[in-house]
């Protein structure tokens, strides 16, 4: 058992990453996959594919979650070619059949609401699920799995879009007050989430990695933190432009550099003292995805405002702009420090999905077909719920398995058997947590 520890400890360790373009080759696959699920949807005859029901949701699981499955896994090293084939088929059919006969086109008419965070939170969670589990097996490609100190890997900016995800769906962006007691219930969920897994990793020895966030620190307290002090922070000021500068001088031009902290961070053989020395990833990181939440929140804005007015080409090429840019400055980012390249990247990613899910939307309504995906949908609406079963799930499997010697077969079988209770809870089970904080309140 100490052999395999130690094993599984290098497993994760002084990994380096790819680059940007495989990052963004393998997340531009849940746009590809979205596309050409509904344009085959629209064409199929097969009874209720296109309402809550089995078909739908074994017909969405097939295009949807098996292809991302299969990307981060046995055809990783076809990233580039596999999206190019999933959009040549769509667009082969949407160029080829004429309009659906369908003709419900879905004009969102609830200024609160987005198709397009929608789309883009469901997918990005759906491959975070994926992930958290698969970058236990061999099968996973270790160039994917979170770096060591500096790299762009799908795990690392995975996490920074899951922050960006949390800010486009904030009280802000729907323009909803919420009162003390609702700010209090819904972080200290998160707080006690993080409690329990700290308590649980301890309880039963589990391997981790504590380079990732620290010894007592956990993904659960970053959020539960990052969306209390941004809050707290818009309760001072609206401007949340001038709110992200600061934060930025603050986080990269004083603590990071300034102060030097970037060395304190990424040294490792710094002892661990004291709680903040203990958990020094986890806490000194904080000021960089508070800004990731403050920039989600800022996009959520501006995609609900014009989703409102059917501007979805305005949408896409200032997403497909922003991208340009910011990708473009980003050189050497690090997800520990959650520095300005970090930031950049992960917003540049944020905004490709965006745009191209946004240019989606206008394709399919140009023609009337359906651009609801009922398991997208209930994944997003269950989100809290999703990742906790996908956490727990994946604990399960990581306490009775020899994760990093199970064969390729294997490894992908209990991958895709995961995936599908995972699915069949977010789509025909009701959001466990929100029926809590129904009561608590």
């Amino acid at each position: 058992m100490v052999d395999y520890r130690e094993r599984k400890e290098l497993f994760f360790s002084n990994l380096n990453g790819t680059n940007l373009y495989e990052v963004g080759s393998v997340m531009i696959n849940t746009c590809a996959t979205y596309f050409l699920c509904q344009i085959l949807k629209s064409f199929i005859s097969l009874s209720n594919i296109k309402k809550f029901s089995i078909n739908n949701f074994l017909f969405e699981n097939f295009l949807i979650i098996i292809p991302l499955i299969f990307i981060c896994t046995i055809l990783s090293s076809l990233s580039y070619l596999f999206h190019f084939i999933l959009w040549s088929i769509g667009f082969l059919i949407y160029f080829t059949k004429t309009n659906s006969t369908i003709k419900s086109i879905q004009i969102n008419n609830n200024k609160s609401y987005s198709y397009i965070i929608e789309l883009f939170r469901g997918q990005i969670l759906i491959s975070t699920c994926i992930s958290i589990l698969a970058v236990d097996f061999s099968i996973y490609p270790r160039r994917y799995a979170k770096t060591e100190n500096y790299g762009y890997s799908i795990m690392d900016l995975g996490v920074g879009l899951f922050a960006i995800a949390h800010g486009t769906v904030s009280s802000e962006v729907r323009n909803k007050q919420t009162n003390f007691k609702e700010l209090f219930l819904e972080n200290l969920i998160l707080f006690l989430l993080g409690l329990i897994r700290f308590i649980s990793i301890k309880y039963f020895s589990y391997i981790e990695h504590i380079s990732e966030y620290g010894i007592h620190w956990n993904f659960f307290l970053t959020l539960c933190f990052m969306k209390l002090i941004g809050h707290c922070l818009l309760k001072i000021t609206k401007n949340i432009l001038l709110l992200i500068i600061l934060i930025l001088i603050f986080h990269e031009f004083i603590l990071l550099k300034y102060f030097q902290y970037d060395n304190y961070l990424i040294l490792s053989n710094n002892l661990r003292k004291n709680f903040f020395d203990a958990n020094r990833e986890g806490i000194f990181s904080l000021g960089g995805y508070v800004c990731l939440y403050l920039i989600g929140i800022s996009l959520g804005k501006f995609i609900i405002n014009n989703e409102y007015k059917q501007k979805f080409q305005q949408i896409g090429i200032t997403c497909f702009i922003l991208m340009i840019i910011l990708c473009t400055i980003s050189y050497n980012p690090s997800r520990k420090l959650c520095n300005l390249s970090y930031i950049s990247s992960t917003t540049g990613l944020a905004c490709m999905c965006l745009g191209c899910f946004s240019i989606i939307q206008w394709l399919l309504l140009r023609k009337g077909y359906l651009t609801e995906s009922i398991l997208i949908k209930n994944v997003n609406q269950k989100s809290l719920d999703t990742f906790l079963l996908a956490n727990v799930l994946t604990g399960i499997v990581n306490l009775n398995i020899n994760t990093i010697d199970t064969s390729k077969f294997i490894s992908l079988f209990i991958i895709i058997i995961y995936m599908f209770i995972v699915t069949i809870y977010s789509y025909f089970s009701p959001s466990l947590i929100k029926l809590i904080m129904k009561n608590l309140k």
